[in-house]
């Protein structure tokens, strides 16, 4: 295959793939009894459809194209965080690919009304971009981070990023910031 050539999208494969993903806290197929297998299935559709609807998001509009970084994003950092070593954890991360799965492939089959390429730039920046979930301000190249989980209402956490080096000078700005806007 080409370096151009890119390997060709099996939809129904994915399909089922992702469906057994969700499906993850009911059942696993007899092939795939383990999640390990099944994540692993999961972060190979992911990687393959990356790819092409990043390709396409600059063409789209609209909601889908904000809809399409958001999933390309979250793409790129469910498969840097790994999926944790207990059973829950390890289920959590297939049912949150397979949803990732999911939305990709609609992104790629449905990509909506297209026009010319636009801001391009924007899409990679959004995929690199870190947030600190204490300060909200961006985290630098360069910049110390680590991840973390953020107490969330509507589940066992959001994760996300902090600081290592200079977040609570930051955080007292934003607390200054939020107290003034009162």
């Amino acid at each position: 295959m080409g370096s151009s050539e890119r390997a060709p999208i099996d939809a129904a494969t994915i399909r089922q793939t992702y469906t057994d993903g969700l499906d993850v806290w009911g059942h696993c197929p007899p092939e795939l009894k383990k999640p390990a297998q099944l994540r692993d299935r999961l972060i190979g559709h992911v990687q393959l459809l990356v790819p092409e609807v990043t390709d396409v998001a600059a063409r789209m509009r609209g909601e889908t194209r904000r809809v399409a970084v958001h999933v390309i994003v979250r793409a790129h950092h469910l498969i840097e965080e790994g999926a944790g070593n207990s059973p829950a954890a390890q289920a959590c991360s297939v049912q949150d690919l397979a949803v990732i799965a999911r939305a990709l492939l609609v992104l790629h089959e449905n990509p909506g009304p297209l026009g010319p390429p636009t801001r391009r730039s924007e899409i990679e920046e959004a995929v690199r971009r870190k947030v600190c979930g204490a300060c909200w301000q961006p985290i630098a190249d360069g910049e110390g981070y680590e991840r973390a989980v953020f107490a969330s209402d509507s589940g066992a956490g959001i994760r996300g990023y902090l600081h290592t080096d200079s977040c609570s000078a930051l955080a007292d700005v934003r607390r200054g910031q939020l107290r003034t806007a009162s």
